[in-house]
């Protein structure tokens, strides 16, 4: 009798020695002979890395955190000091490389760690923080450590998917599953029994952004509008109300005031708590384009 193909799985998971790639093509494989989208979707986004609307959505063994340091050209990297309330935003790191990319950045990592840079929109924010003097680039250290669990959790799902598939009588022969596995994998198979380890998967925000909406220069009615209808409190836009008047006008779309800053920054904390229900990634470029078209920079 051929070989089941989900025993093999299992084989394979149970050995931290095989390729993490051959391991998720053969749930793939698996996956999708059964007509088990929901996981056939999560095995992509592991072997291709997570895109578009499933970068929001990640499993929760992919997001860590980091020690937050800047470069500074003289003395090498040196600790990032931020406000105590802003260090577990700032310092949170969401990981959404493909396990191959994961593989090179460990073989290429010096002293045990991966950088993690920032964006340029957030780099640009933090160096503004530092004031006029010198502004170091700031980044997050991820021990290898780290990334080595996001393998590890990826072997413990497929072996518990794999041994809930021996479980249901779902083993297949060679390459193929008869009509009755196929029935029983997609009446009793359901991505719910996997929920904790790989979250949304199927993406989805539960924000829509009305990037359509009209903002008028220096009409602020406009712009709380726009807020409220993205799902930012009244007490919030109320608060930045303040934060305008008090600021000068800015410059530019890159250069807002301190108060305007730091409203933006209380903020993107908000996305990365979950109180605003926006991407973390999606927070900053969302806000600083609808203050850049109230300033009349859009």
């Amino acid at each position: 009798m051929t070989q089941s193909i989900v025993l093999e799985l299992q084989e394979l998971a149970s050995n931290g020695n095989n390729d993490i790639s051959d391991l998720l093509r053969k749930a793939l494989l698996v996956s999708t002979k059964l007509g088990l989208l929901e996981f056939r979707s999560w095995t992509l986004a592991e072997l291709n890395g997570y895109t578009g609307e499933l970068r929001d959505n990640l499993p929760e063994y992919r997001i860590t955190f980091g020690e937050l340091k800047a470069f500074n050209p003289s003395r090498g990297f040196i600790p990032f000091q931020v406000p105590h309330q802003l260090n577990e935003i700032l310092t949170k790191v969401n990981i959404t490389e493909s396990v191959h990319s994961l593989e090179q950045l460990m073989a290429t990592a010096k002293s045990g760690v991966v950088l993690f840079n920032f964006s340029a929109e957030q780099t640009e924010l933090l160096m503004s923080w530092q004031g006029d003097y010198l502004q170091f680039r700031p980044t997050r250290f991820i021990g290898i450590n780290r990334l080595m669990a996001i393998f590890g959790a990826v072997r413990t799902t497929i072996l518990e998917w794999s041994l809930r598939l021996e479980a249901d009588g779902i083993l297949g022969e060679g390459l193929s599953f008869s009509a009755k596995e196929k029935q029983n994998a997609m009446s009793n198979i359901h991505i719910q029994n996997f929920q904790g380890i790989l979250g949304n998967i199927d993406g989805g925000s539960s924000v829509t952004q009305h990037n359509s909406q009209h903002i008028a220069k220096a009409d602020f009615s406009t712009l709380a509008k726009h807020l409220t209808k993205s799902g930012v409190e009244m007490t919030d836009v109320q608060e930045l109300e303040q934060a305008v008047e008090d600021d000068e006008t800015p410059a530019s779309a890159s250069q807002f005031g301190p108060r305007v800053s730091a409203w933006i920054g209380k903020m993107v904390g908000k996305a990365a708590s979950g109180s605003w229900e926006i991407s973390v990634g999606a927070a900053g470029g969302f806000l600083g384009n609808a203050l850049g078209k109230y300033y009349g920079f859009g």
